[in-house]
């Protein structure tokens, strides 16, 4: 039995370092973004509700060279994250405010349209197809458990310098907590090893498991975050403040919330710098030749653009 599941995207990002709309930029000569690859890669796992968290200024520019190209029969809700779209009994004052709220508001943006199941992706980064049928296998299963979607480290390295990944603590196949490192890299030897929380550069195996942001949820997790928002707004925060997602993971399985982690075998890709995109174009331009992509892309022609609620 399939799972229903909703796919949502994270696609209201700055881009600051890339210096532009990272989620809106083509890969290679495919003329498609990389997150229709993750879309794809979904509704061949069977999912048909997209979610796409977006900033004000781009719906327009989602809506015209994005959303065209999606099969018919995928559902998407266009979700505008709002300054001033805040849960009930708290405000703020939005308006020397530029940047969002943060990961933890950009998911309960989307509180109105998610009512099964849902998968949590960035923009910017392209997870591979065993990912998103991972997930879906995983609410086919259950109903309460919370998943992940772990790589090995060595998988998740860039050639354009030292990395930060969320490295996982897994046992008997459930996240116990996950630890920041950063600048994380290999030596001239190949050995890899990065900066933990306390400051320290320490040896990472290349095995070693870490957290892309890749979630699967039920819908309790927006019940969470109207409570993690309620006190992250009650508390006044500064200027610069932003409610993140992994925080109310973490507090969820410190209360007991089972969260499963799969492992992938597939590597991941990412755009952070404009190198990043440009090396990225073989691969993705390989992929769009594959006969599935290629049959989906057709029928979206055919078709016409997917529902959009």
């Amino acid at each position: 039995m399939t799972a229903q599941v909703s796919l949502l995207i994270l696609a209201g990002g700055m881009g600051s370092r890339f210096g532009g709309d990272k989620q809106l930029a083509t890969v290679g000569q495919t003329g498609r973004p990389l997150l229709y690859f993750s879309v794809m890669d979904a509704y061949q796992a069977g999912v048909r509700h997209l979610v796409l968290v977006i900033r004000h200024n781009l719906k327009a520019a989602f809506a015209e060279q994005v959303l065209p190209n999606f099969p018919a029969d995928l559902q998407v809700d266009l979700v505008v994250q709002q300054l001033d779209d805040l849960p009930s009994g708290v405000s703020a004052d939005v308006a020397s405010r530029s940047k969002p709220w943060g990961t933890a508001h950009a998911v309960w943006s989307a509180h109105r349209v998610l009512n099964q199941p849902f998968i949590v992706i960035n923009a910017d980064d392209y997870y591979g197809a065993a990912a998103m049928q991972l997930l879906v296998r995983h609410f086919a299963q259950s109903t309460a458990d919370w998943a992940m979607v772990a790589y090995p480290l060595t998988l998740t390295l860039s050639e354009h310098g030292g990395v930060n990944r969320g490295c996982c603590d897994v046992r008997d196949g459930r996240l116990i907590q996950v630890e920041e490192w950063t600048e994380i890299k290999a030596d001239a030897q190949g050995s890899l090893s990065g900066i933990n929380t306390d400051g320290l550069r320490c040896g990472l195996s290349a095995q070693q498991l870490v957290s892309m942001n890749i979630w699967g949820f039920t819908p309790a997790l927006l019940t969470r975050l109207t409570h993690q928002l309620q006190q992250f707004f009650l508390a006044g925060p500064g200027e610069k403040a932003e409610s993140y997602l992994p925080y109310a993971v973490d507090q969820a399985i410190r209360q007991g919330q089972p969260l499963d982690v799969y492992v992938s075998d597939e590597a991941w890709h990412g755009i952070t710098y404009p190198a990043d995109l440009a090396a990225l174009g073989s691969f993705f331009d390989n992929k769009m030749q594959s006969s599935t992509i290629d049959v989906l892309a057709e029928d979206a022609a055919q078709s016409g653009s997917c529902y959009v609620r």
